[in-house]
């Protein structure tokens, strides 16, 4: 009667080369993730700043405009304080 030792089966000897693999390309999707999320914030970003800048824009003619209606009606409607011509 003869022993024969079973050997180990030849899939065994590649598993860590495969592990390595998937947790190599596992950090690749991972870190392109992260990359595609980086870019789409950035690019939200930007387009907050352009829209915050068009409206500071906005607002700042809004008040020159302001400023000049009130000097029209300061010219034809003098303030509480002050009496029109010859009156007390």
């Amino acid at each position: 009667m003869t022993m024969s030792t079973k050997s180990a089966p030849v899939w065994l000897a590649w598993l860590p080369v495969v592990t390595t693999l998937f947790l190599i390309a596992g950090f690749l999707l991972k870190t392109g993730g992260k990359i595609n999320e980086l870019a789409d914030h950035e690019r939200r970003l930007t387009a907050l700043e352009n829209r915050r800048d068009t409206d500071a824009d906005k607002l700042d003619k809004i008040n020159e405009r302001t400023a000049r209606i009130e000097a029209k009606l300061e010219v034809l409607v003098p303030s509480s304080g002050q009496t029109r011509t010859g009156q007390p």
